[in-house]
């Protein structure tokens, strides 16, 4: 299931972050009620969206379905959960911002899950161990 999740992130954040670069002639009014009610079904729109195209390369990697519509279901959760701190911010912004958190999140989920499920022992888990001697004076030619 984290592999889902990582998956989700790796495909979303590239998409997020080239639409952002995307010019728009959009010069109109930022401040007031409708400027605002725009940005927020932007979000959600821009939300839905990147939120199928991710699904749809999941399923063409083959991930099972239950795991594609949990993903996607956790790249909304996501995105609704920072539309507040996101409000005055463009849909696209938002998007870059979410799948980007969205991304590290996951890595950082499934680094400690790998690091805890591959069974190390307590010295290993918590510093590497050195498997070769390092060089000596003597040894050199």
């Amino acid at each position: 299931m984290l592999a889902a999740l990582l998956l989700t992130g790796i495909v979303a954040a590239p998409l997020s972050s080239a639409a952002l670069f995307l010019s728009t002639d959009h010069y109109g009014r930022s401040a007031g009620r409708w400027p605002a009610v725009r940005r927020f079904v932007l979000a959600l729109l821009g939300t839905v969206v990147l939120a199928a195209i991710v699904a749809g390369v999941l399923r063409m990697l083959g991930t099972p379905l239950t795991r594609v519509l949990v993903a996607g279901a956790a790249l909304i959760f996501a995105s609704l959960v920072w539309l507040p701190g996101t409000r005055r911010w463009n849909a696209r912004a938002h998007l870059c911002w979410v799948s980007s958190v969205f991304l590290f999140v996951a890595y950082l989920t499934f680094v400690l899950d790998w690091t805890f499920a591959s069974h190390l022992g307590a010295a290993s888990t918590g510093r590497s161990r050195r498997t070769t001697s390092p060089p000596t004076w003597s040894s050199r030619p």
